[in-house]
């Protein structure tokens, strides 16, 4: 009796003592692509869903920009607090899970939610609450605590859409003349078109912008898949970088070729983590205990060539 009362003394010494930097962190893990639809960037989840305005003839193309559906995990200690998504460069619009009017403003969303470690028996039947629900079942992934609302909804993962005003921060667009220095050594795929097949060549923006010398290499799904995964060390965890691949593939590969402006081919990079408050911000805020949150964001620019 004796040795449990000091190892009961002991285990709540230790919680009073406990300090915020000693505090498990709730880690938020995101991924999305940026992609061009007309002549407008279009970050998204799924490539089937990035034809916002189909252009016919005779038809002009859109103006503005769209931002759609990066996907949000959490992982870490469980706890009950608020999740606010956020941008002074544009709007918020579908979400999911939809959440009530006072919650949400032209430009922001807040999620009030519970984060557990419980198992999901079932799904709810939420078809028509948001854009690329065909989805939900590729990112529905473990390990993510599971998210659960006060109207009953869980579901493994958040998502939401925003259009920006500019994506005129990126460090490399169509066109550009010069990169900055701070952003020179960014990693880079050019995925190219040509009569006799489709080549890639890994580089860096400063050798794209400056004509470095290229060497390409038939496009084959693991190099493309192996070099992708590579860039997600210490962002995304394997079933996320899973989930991504497996939504993204076929589209990177073979069909964006029946689009437009990727007719020739594309380039791919990473958005540097700090621009990506450029696109979005996104707060965390439990409510009883002040666990340090550390964000982690996989945007993927995918350029047409």
């Amino acid at each position: 009796m004796k040795k449990a009362t000091v190892i009961l003394i002991a285990t709540l010494a230790m919680a009073f003592c406990t300090t915020p930097d000693e505090l498990p962190h709730i880690l938020v893990q995101e991924w999305g692509v940026i992609t061009w639809d007309g002549e407008d960037p279009v970050v998204s989840s799924a490539p089937e869903d990035q034809i916002l305005f189909p252009i016919g003839p005779g038809d002009t193309d859109p103006e503005g920009y769209a931002v759609r559906a990066p996907v949000l995990y959490f992982n870490g200690p469980e706890f009950t607090g608020t999740v606010t998504v956020s941008t002074d460069n544009g709007s918020i619009f579908d979400i999911y899970p939809s959440v009530l009017d006072e919650n949400r403003t032209h430009s922001s969303v807040v999620w009030n939610c519970s984060f557990s470690n419980q198992q999901v028996e079932a799904y709810g039947d939420y078809r028509g609450m948001a854009p690329g629900e065909w989805n939900y079942e590729l990112w529905r992934i473990d390990p993510a605590l599971t998210i659960t609302c006060e109207n009953g909804w869980q579901d493994k993962f958040l998502y939401y859409e925003t259009a920006p005003e500019t994506v005129d921060f990126l460090p490399y667009l169509p066109g550009a003349e010069s990169v900055c220095d701070e952003y020179q050594d960014i990693p880079a795929l050019v995925i190219k078109r040509r009569s006799d097949g489709v080549f890639f060549s890994e580089c860096t923006l400063s050798e794209l912008v400056y004509g470095g010398d290229l060497n390409y290499a038939d496009v084959s799904p693991d190099a493309l898949m192996n070099v992708l995964y590579g860039w997600s060390a210490g962002i995304l965890e394997p079933e996320q970088m899973d989930a991504l691949w497996r939504t993204w593939s076929s589209w990177i590969l073979y069909n964006h070729s029946g689009q437009r402006l990727y007719e020739n081919g594309m380039i791919l990079y990473l958005v540097p983590e700090d621009l990506t408050r450029r696109i979005s911000t996104i707060t965390v805020e439990p409510e009883e205990t002040e666990f340090p949150v550390d964000l982690h964001r996989y945007l993927l620019v995918a350029l047409p060539l």
